[in-house]
């Protein structure tokens, strides 16, 4: 830590000094502008983001331990903020870690092949921070996962296969999208130029937010395994009495949706009224729970079972949105100044 002594200049300017080293290691030169932003009593001072050089990062694939750990790897670097990733072929066996590669493409938004040769293949990310703000990919979650439910309660109704398939589809979806928002969110923490650009006020806020899209992530994953357990449950006991499940599943709907109302308005006085909701939910739980471990077909049991443990996390996380939505909504002390 340096200090800096203020200066007045002309009368009404304050002037500080720029450490040295500083100025240096940016490449800063008299006449370049830098960007001065106010963060409660502090002020961060950068350079302009039109300066920072493209990033790239060089793989080989003979120090992957598999094409796994390469995905992994590319995952990895596309979340920290790279904008090229070379990727070198230096192994004979090299055709699996080309599929995997190319399988990036289908995981990760804005990800393309630039260049593909006998030796290196190089990946490019092509984001624009304006296209889609944080909020926006948050809303698009919840909306992918409202519809899920929605769905997969008239599959329960209905007895449609397809349908319950579909919605395990809309899954992979939703992780796209998780990607994209972490990669937002880390570029927004160390950015505050960004972070204005994805429509976040303050940068203590990445944080809730950060957990937010966890949250809608795991929600998703929950929502596909129960309509996995629904399409093996139709084998094993067609004739299956599913109707506290598709009331269970109706009130689990409305507590996500008045949870996410409530982080989308940062209104805690919403969201406190979710707890009272969660613990009539987990009454209603309790009882189904009961009602399985009677003697009958254990199969069908087990698969219900987990069904009905799905249902109740997807309600607990409905909770985890209301605690963000209250922290948000709590500010800071710097907030008053």
């Amino acid at each position: 830590m340096e200090t800096r002594k203020v200066y007045v200049s002309g009368g009404s300017t304050y002037v500080i000094s720029l450490p040295k080293k500083w100025v240096r290691k940016t490449d800063l030169k008299a006449g370049d502008s830098l960007v001065v932003t106010e963060q409660g009593s502090s002020l961060l001072i950068e350079t302009s983001i039109s300066e920072k050089k493209s990033a790239t990062k060089e793989v080989r694939i003979s120090q992957m331990m598999s094409s796994d750990a390469l995905e992994r790897m590319i995952i990895a670097l596309y979340l920290v903020g790279y904008d090229t990733i070379r990727v070198r072929l230096d192994r004979k066996d090299h055709l699996p870690f080309r599929k995997s590669i190319r399988r990036m493409l289908d995981y990760l938004i804005g990800i393309e092949i630039l260049e593909d040769t006998n030796d290196s293949m190089t990946l490019e990310i092509m984001i624009d921070y304006r296209r889609m703000t944080t909020m926006q990919i948050l809303q698009r979650m919840y909306s992918i996962n409202r519809s899920m439910l929605l769905d997969l309660c008239k599959a329960l109704r209905t007895g449609d296969i397809g349908l319950a398939k579909d919605v395990m589809v809309r899954e992979g979806e939703i992780d796209r999208l998780y990607f994209l928002v972490v990669r937002q969110l880390k570029s927004a923490v160390e950015y505050p130029q960004i972070a204005e650009k994805l429509g976040i006020e303050r940068q203590r806020d990445c944080l809730g937010y950060r957990i937010a899209v966890k949250v809608l992530e795991r929600i998703a994953d929950h929502i596909e395994i129960i309509a996995k357990s629904y399409i093996l449950l139709l084998d094993v006991q067609k004739g299956a009495d599913l109707k506290d499940f598709i009331e269970l599943n109706h009130r689990t709907v409305t507590i996500f949706e008045k949870s996410m109302n409530a982080l989308f308005a940062r209104d805690d006085a919403m969201a406190e009224k979710i707890f009272q909701e969660l613990k009539e939910i987990k009454k209603v739980h309790s009882d189904i729970l009961n009602e399985l471990l009677q003697p009958g077909n254990i199969q069908s049991a087990i698969l219900q079972k987990t069904m009905l443990d799905s249902m109740g996390r997807i309600a607990s996380y409905s909770g985890d949105i209301s605690e963000i939505a209250i922290n948000m909504s709590a500010g800071t002390p710097g907030d008053a100044i």
